[in-house]
C-alpha cells in the first residue's frame, strides 16, 4: 500500500534531492510550502500551504500521512549572528516542530514515524582528540543549545506513540549547499581553509543522506539519535587541498587568518574555526552502508561535470 509522507522544509537543498528519490520509490508525498501558488502535477505529489509564524498549516496536509520528514531550519551560515538572527535560527527549528506536533495531536493523526534533523554542533565547536558518540555530553555554545532544544522538540512526538529518529548531520556535500559556495573559489585556485586548518569537518554526501532516508523508511525498527556523517575524519586543511586537487589546482595562498574570520563573521566564526571528529559507528551498526567515500573520490565526482 502506498505510504504518504509529509515533508516540512522540502524546498531546500536536501528536499530538492530527496523528493525525486522518494517519488521514484513509489511514496506519495505531501509537501508544506509558504507559496500557495505551487501546484503539483499529480496526486502522488501534493503541496499544502503553511505559515509557521502565523501558527497555520492547511489541515488537509495531514490526510493519510503516516510519516513526517522534517527538514526545516534557517541556514546558520547565511547571515551574521545578531540577536535577531539567532532567534530566527532557533525558532525556525523548534517552533515548526511544536506546530507540527500540535496539529498531529489536535487531528489525532496516526503518525507512525518522525524523521527529524539536528547537527553535529550538538557537541560544541571545539577542536579536541575526542571522537564524539551520541551519548557524549552536549556542548556549551549557541549551536549546541539550539541542537538540544531542536531535539527536545522532536522527542515530544514520542508522547503520540510515534517512532522518532533524529539525525545529527554533518555538512551535506553535493551540488548545492556549502560545496556550491566553496567550489568556485577552489576552481580558481583559491585556498578555502580557515584559521589553523586543524579543525575537523564532519560531512556526508547528499546521495548518502538521501539513501539513509530511504533506508530508515524501510527499517521501522530503527529509532533514536544517530550521528549522520561519513566515516573518514577530515581536517579543513586536508579538505581544502582535496577540493583544489579535484579541479587540478594548486595554491600558495595561506589560510584565511582566524582574526580576520572573527572580524567578518563575529560569533559565527567559532563554528567554522573549531571542529572535532564524530563517530558514525552507531549508524553503521544498523546495516546502513556509506557509498560516497573517501572524500577525495567524491569531490572528483562532483567536479567532473563542470570541468
Amino acid at each position: 500500500m502506498t505510504q504518504r509522507i509529509l515533508i516540512a522544509g522540502g524546498t531546500g537543498f536536501v528536499g530538492r534531492h530527496l523528493i525525486p528519490a522518494l517519488q521514484q520509490q513509489g511514496y506519495a508525498l505531501s509537501v508544506l510550502t509558504r507559496q500557495p501558488t505551487v501546484v503539483a502535477a499529480q496526486d502522488a505529489l501534493r503541496y499544502f500551504r503553511w505559515d509557521p509564524e502565523q501558527q497555520y498549516i492547511d489541515p488537509a496536509a495531514f490526510e493519510q500521512v503516516a510519516t513526517i520528514i522534517n527538514l526545516t531550519g534557517a541556514n546558520i551560515g547565511a547571515k551574521r549572528w545578531t540577536a535577531r538572527r539567532k532567534k530566527e535560527i532557533l525558532d525556525s527549528r523548534v517552533k515548526t516542530l511544536d506546530l507540527l506536533c500540535q496539529y498531529c495531536r489536535q487531528q489525532q493523526v496516526p503518525l507512525h514515524t518522525l524523521i527529524s534533523s539536528s547537527g553535529t554542533g550538538y557537541y560544541g565547536a571545539v577542536t579536541t582528540n575526542t571522537i564524539f558518540k551520541e551519548d557524549d555530553p552536549i556542548g556549551q555554545d549557541f549551536l549546541a543549545q539550539v541542537c538540544r532544544e531542536w531535539e527536545n522538540a522532536a522527542q515530544q512526538f514520542s508522547t503520540l506513540g510515534t517512532r522518532v529518529v533524529i539525525l545529527r548531520k554533518g555538512i551535506v556535500m553535493g551540488h548545492g549547499g556549502a560545496y556550491e559556495r566553496m567550489a568556485p573559489l577552489a576552481r580558481r585556485g583559491i585556498n578555502v581553509a580557515l584559521g589553523s586548518g586543524q579543525q575537523y569537518m564532519s560531512w556526508i554526501s547528499i546521495e548518502d543522506l538521501v539513501r539513509l532516508y530511504l533506508f530508515l523508511l524501510q527499517h521501522p525498527e530503527i529509532k533514536g539519535v544517530y550521528n549522520t556523517t561519513a566515516s573518514e575524519p577530515i581536517t579543513m586543511q586536508d579538505f581544502a587541498q582535496q577540493l583544489l586537487q579535484s579541479f587540478n589546482k594548486k595554491t600558495l595562498l595561506p589560510n584565511a587568518p582566524a582574526w580576520l574570520v572573527r572580524i567578518l563573521l563575529g560569533e559565527m566564526a567559532t563554528a567554522l574555526l573549531e571542529g572535532s571528529r564524530v563517530s558514525n559507528e552507531k549508524l553503521r551498526l544498523t546495516g546502513f552502508v556509506f557509498q560516497d567515500e573517501p572524500l577525495a573520490a567524491y569531490l572528483k565526482k562532483l567536479a567532473s561535470p563542470i570541468e
